[in-house]
């Protein structure tokens, strides 16, 4: 039987998986990653293991990568951490945390996803209609699109695309999620306001857990989710995402 522990390790490692950086850099334990600015989860610092290294001066070696590669240093502190930081980067000029998520967790053996109906499309790589329809929900610009583009093709793992057909045709809905280690994790969940309130939510969550258990033989699901939106929150909680298993926030170097 899997620990708590154990699973929550491997939703981070999901997780981690799931939305890629462009480059990386192992650091003593830590992992840096780099994605041109895109996304704070892409371009942030995470505590995978301890340090041997003094706090502060790994830090400070932070800073200089972040600052070559012309990108403000942001830490990722997760509930999983393998050690505390704080202190030391109070000392060295950073922020308080934000942007608090919490990662919802669904058992996909108690509670397994049915097949979706044909109304929805599901891909394992995404298409130009996909990505058209995700910036134009998201409001995208034309270089955020770009890199969202580069990131999701930089996903090293299995993956699937869904969207949900309005009656007139027009993409109401879209997700995306990729498979570590027998756990999908979903991103990119994003419903045309147009649109909102009439199941395209479900459906597009759905089919890419019913493809994860038919194709991949995932056992469990993850989504990360802005700890204060309760809307969301309400969301994922209807589809099966009853247990929270970790929560990360972020620390950013201050000028």
């Amino acid at each position: 039987m899997t620990s708590p522990t154990r699973l929550a390790q491997r939703v981070e490692e999901a997780c981690l998986n799931g939305w890629p950086a462009l480059q990386s850099i192992m650091l003593d334990g830590w992992q840096l990653r780099f994605s041109r600015g895109y996304t704070k989860r892409a371009n942030s610092i995470s505590l995978l293991r301890a340090s041997s290294l003094s706090l502060m001066d790994k830090v400070g070696l932070c800073e200089k990568l972040y600052t070559m590669h012309r990108l403000p240093t942001i830490f990722r502190l997760s509930s999983l951490d393998a050690e505390t930081i704080d202190p030391t980067l109070d000392a060295a000029g950073f922020s308080p945390r934000f942007d608090e998520a919490c990662v919802l967790y669904r058992d996909l053996v108690a509670n397994p996803a049915p097949e979706g109906p044909d109304t929805v499309i599901l891909q394992t790589s995404a298409g130009d209609a996909w990505f058209d329809a995700l910036a134009r929900i998201q409001n995208l610009s034309l270089p955020a699109q770009a890199n969202n583009r580069a990131l999701l093709d930089a996903v090293a793992v299995p993956t699937a695309f869904s969207a949900s057909l309005a009656p007139d045709g027009q993409i109401a809905a879209v997700a995306f999620g990729a498979v570590h280690d027998g756990i999908i994790c979903l991103n990119s969940v994003a419903t045309d306001p147009v649109f909102q309130r009439k199941g395209h939510a479900r459906l597009v969550v759905g089919a890419i857990l019913a493809w994860a258990q038919r194709q991949e033989e995932a056992k469990g699901a993850c989504l990360p989710v802005v700890a204060d939106n309760a809307a969301a929150l309400a969301l994922y909680h209807a589809l099966g995402f009853s247990t929270e298993i970790l929560r990360y926030s972020y620390r950013l170097k201050q000028s």
